[in-house]
């Protein structure tokens, strides 16, 4: 079974639209048998509508999508509802927060971090923003919440300097919780040492399409050096397990 366990799909402010139609045929072809999908930022504020718009597509897609309910923490007591009615009667798989398109700090989350323990529910966080979701604010989240898996996008960092990339190893092998996607990580042989020495369980193959082009993000990961074992957990188990996910 192979996963891209983050897409944003439907109206996007900030990115090209990615229509539901399109994520499954970008599938198809890069023989996908399962997209994680998360709202993209509308040109609404709420994002209420859209997590109601992307669950009604999970539903008729017949187990090909399924959906991520993204919430704002910063909306309080409204943050708490919506992350409850997406995991109960949206049928979301988890949760998604952006913390830079929604401007609040990794930390501030912890109302949803709540809600998702009390669901056994991961929370995937779009990672490695400035002063906002840094691997080290991200960690400090998780590690309030050891119950929870927290997921973070991008390799845990975007600094091209490198420096990042040591903030985001330190963040995972301090946290037994935290997991981290392929996406957008610039370095192969940070791949390669997440899939040999670090837990190739806790390691996501991810396109983040279209904030990321989906076809390179999957020959990132395809050219990268690893064990056969660790490919298939990577490429597919990871986030089956993660998301209880089946071939349907």
């Amino acid at each position: 079974m192979i996963v891209d366990a983050l897409m944003l799909v439907g109206e996007n402010r900030f990115e090209p639209t990615l229509a539901v139609t399109d994520a499954l045929a970008i599938a198809d072809e890069l023989e996908i048998d399962i997209v994680v999908a998360a709202p993209a930022r509308p040109l609404a504020y709420h994002l209420e509508p859209a997590n109601e718009r992307l669950a009604e597509a999970a539903r008729r897609s017949g187990g090909r999508l399924v959906a991520l309910g993204r919430v704002d923490p910063l909306n309080g007591e409204t943050a708490t509802r919506e992350a409850e009615r997406c995991l109960t009667e949206l049928g979301c798989v988890g949760l998604f927060i952006h913390p830079d398109q929604e401007v609040f700090a990794a930390p501030q989350a912890a109302n949803l971090l709540e809600v998702a323990r009390d669901h056994r529910a991961p929370v995937v966080v779009a990672t490695g923003h400035f002063a906002r979701s840094e691997p080290l604010q991200v960690a400090q989240l998780a590690g309030s919440f050891p119950e929870v898996p927290v997921v973070m996008t991008t390799g845990g960092q975007m600094n091209i300097t490198g420096l990042s990339m040591f903030d985001a190893w330190l963040a995972l092998t301090s946290n037994a919780n935290l997991h981290v996607m392929t996406n957008g990580e610039y370095r192969q042989d940070f791949i390669e040492r997440l899939a040999s020495e670090f837990d190739y369980r806790r390691v996501l193959y991810a396109s983040f399409a279209p904030t990321f082009d989906a076809r390179f993000e999957q020959k990132r990961v395809r050219s990268a050096h690893m064990s056969e074992v660790a490919r298939r957990a990577i490429e597919g188990d990871n986030a089956g397990r993660l998301f209880g996910l089946s071939r349907g």
